[in-house]
């Protein structure tokens, strides 16, 4: 996507990028297999104690109530350095081709291009389209004023696809409203495509993410800890783009640069060259170790099985004993690194979610209220039906309000200046939350819209009395509502949670990583050294305690009926984990004491996020909207990962 077929690589830097593949993907292998263990036999644990295992909200499939092809169109497009008609076209799966249009017409579909959005930008100005090319040429130093072909569009409405490693793409719309559709649609494909691993929650994909981030550590190649987009070829291309980039800054790009004004095109190029190039190699790779780890998980799954109640107990015991050595450990690096910065870093990420959720909120409140309106003048129960699906159907990826409300999840750039300062963490890494927030919130609206329409067409016939017609269409939308905000509460507080975890979990594994693991090795037996990795569980113990202290954080910043975390049932912390015996006298109130006085400009936007500004009657989605209804009692608790739809139950 968005290449150019001029050549810039030689031979020898072929044969480098091709051996720097196969040496990623030869380290990569066993980090795979050993975290697939661990993984593994916990999800099989917790599935011999729970027969039916809770899915996080992320794992549903998206939604679209459209046919097969969500928007396609012919038009003009700049596409492999050069301005053509082709035909584009979006599946129900986001899958986004692109075809020339005489093959469209011609009735031939077999050659087509097939767009890569995960991790890309997708904007309608040629003056952010700039800042992008910038920021993707920052090593090119002296002014450049060599103008992309791709800003000479033949139409004032463009809509620009810009990946990080490949050039960009841009589809001349005809109107605003056509440029405004496309953009939505390609901002949804952009969101499904970066979650793809996320969304799985699997035993497989969880493994790929920790293999992922710990060849990252071992290469030290994790300043930013960014989490990796996309599906698992994706990901190990752009390790691969990570790694090589400075590699074609030092050798490759000084060899071939032309002159000074079109050094940003010939970047670009190499950079697109090298993104194929690498794509086409990890791709045929990447079958035959998917065939292999196929065989290796068959084969770890049955001797696990075989023995699990004893490698459970075995497990257990080396956690147990683990946590008790690293318990002064961990409470002096949440007393002295930790806890100073995260009430501040606790309203920086609560308040654009909370907002953003706000007012997701009152727009499906609204739209169901529009229901009811137009319900009445309809004259039949298919009527009815079509002005529901209707009114529905503008909750779509397409519609521009919705991602008003999505795009009020993003931080202020002051927001994100903090975060670096204080964390380290790059904007690199906040966008692929971003990216798994709004696709997350967008999926429980669309189950939700889903669900209204299911239940309405659930009645046969409508009385010819308005009000009793009225009544009908106010009986489901309370039933949806009820599901909606338990939903919403449950994902919002996992994703301010998980954002959280993201951010301080590297500096605080860095606080205490000190630890010598070597003498926890001789306390497993050989037949078990296969599945209990001392690491791993160190690793998870870490995350654990922080998990525990962030929810005791949240419940003191945060009104408990603003954020409802689970309190008395069970916890996110893997089981078998037990909290250090000195965990329950550091409290949050305590802690504050010893921690350093924020500034005054460190104050909360939304007011909603101060305790003593929200009573127990006020919403608690939003201080300020007033269509909301009263939500669920402060002593209701919500499981963060319990929360699951199925559709014929709820009909």
């Amino acid at each position: 996507m968005g290449g150019s077929l001029t050549s810039h690589l030689n031979a020898k830097e072929h044969k480098y990028i091709s051996e720097h593949i196969a040496d990623t993907l030869e380290n990569l292998t066993p980090l795979y297999q050993h975290h697939y263990c661990s993984n593994l036999l916990t999800h099989l644990r917790n599935k011999h104690t729970e027969p039916i295992e809770p899915r996080p909200l992320i794992q549903h499939a998206d939604v679209i109530t459209h046919a097969g092809i969500v928007l396609e169109a012919t038009l003009p497009q700049y596409l492999n350095g050069v301005w053509t008609h082709r035909h584009v076209q979006v599946t129900n799966n986001f899958e986004v081709e692109s075809r020339e249009a005489s093959e469209v017409f011609e009735g031939g579909w077999g050659c087509k291009t097939e767009f890569v959005l995960s991790g890309c930008h997708i904007c309608t100005s040629i003056h952010e389209h700039c800042g992008l090319v910038d920021d993707m040429c920052r090593h090119i130093t002296g002014k450049s004023e060599d103008k992309l072909a791709c800003w000479d569009c033949p139409t004032e409405f463009p809509v620009f696809i810009q990946h990080p490693y490949m050039a960009p793409v841009c589809l001349a719309t005809a109107s605003s409203k056509e440029q405004a559709q496309w953009a939505n649609i390609l901002r949804a494909a952009t969101q499904h495509q970066s979650s793809a691993l996320w969304c799985k929650d699997s035993p497989e994909s969880r493994a790929f993410l920790e293999a992922v981030s710990s060849l990252k550590k071992l290469r030290k190649n994790n300043k930013s800890e960014v989490p990796p987009v996309g599906n698992e070829e994706e990901v190990v291309i752009s390790i691969v783009m990570e790694e090589i980039v400075y590699y074609l800054k030092e050798q490759v790009f000084p060899r071939i640069t032309a002159c000074r004004n079109k050094q940003r095109k010939t970047w670009i190029r190499l950079l697109s060259e090298v993104y194929r190039t690498t794509e086409h190699q990890v791709k045929a790779a990447m079958v035959v170790l998917k065939e292999e780890l196929s065989r290796y998980q068959s084969d770890v799954e049955k001797k696990i099985t075989a023995g699990l109640q004893q490698t459970s107990l075995l497990q257990d015991h080396i956690t147990h004993t683990i946590s008790e050595d690293t318990c002064e450990m961990l409470l002096h690096s949440l007393l002295h690194t930790i806890i100073p910065r995260l009430d501040r870093t606790l309203q920086e990420v609560a308040t654009p979610i909370c907002n953003g959720f706000a007012s997701t909120w009152k727009y499906f409140l609204e739209t169901c209220d529009d229901i009811i309106e137009i319900g009445p003048t309809s004259t039949s129960a298919t009527n009815v039906n079509k002005e529901v699906l209707s009114a529905l159907r503008g909750l779509g990826p397409d519609n521009a309000r919705m991602w008003k409300c999505l795009d009020r999840l993003e931080l202020t750039s002051k927001s994100r200046e903090w975060l670096q300062d204080t964390w380290g963490v790059h904007s690199g890494t906040w966008r692929p939350l971003l990216l798994k927030a709004q696709n997350a919130l967008y999926k429980v609206v669309d189950m939700c819209a889903v669900m209204f329409g299911r239940l309405v067409s659930r009645y046969p016939c409508f009385s010819s009395d308005s009000s009793q017609l009225t009544a009908v269409l106010c009986k489901v939308k309370d039933r949806v509502l009820k599901h909606l905000e338990t939903e919403m509460l449950a994902l919002r507080s996992h994703l301010i949670l998980e954002m959280i975890l993201q951010i301080a979990l590297p500096t605080f594994a860095q606080d205490v990583n000190a630890q010598d693991l070597s003498r926890y090795k001789a306390m497993i037996d050989p037949e078990h050294a296969f599945f209990i990795h001392p690491d791993t569980i160190f690793n998870s113990i870490l995350r654990d305690n922080l998990t525990s202290y962030i929810k005791s954080e949240m419940r003191y910043s945060l009104p408990q009926k603003f954020v409802t975390l689970p309190v008395g049932v069970k916890d996110l912390c893997s089981p078998g984990v037990p909290k250090p015996s000195h965990y329950e006298h550091l409290h949050p109130s305590d802690c504050r004491q010893k921690s350093s006085q924020i500034s005054e400009d460190s104050s909360s936007e939304s007011e909603t996020l101060i305790p003593s500004t929200v009573s127990n009657e006020e919403d608690t989605l939003t201080n300020s909207e007033n269509h909301i209804l009263s939500l669920l009692d402060a002593g209701e608790n919500i499981h963060l990962t319990e929360s699951r739809m199925n559709y014929s139950d709820q009909a």
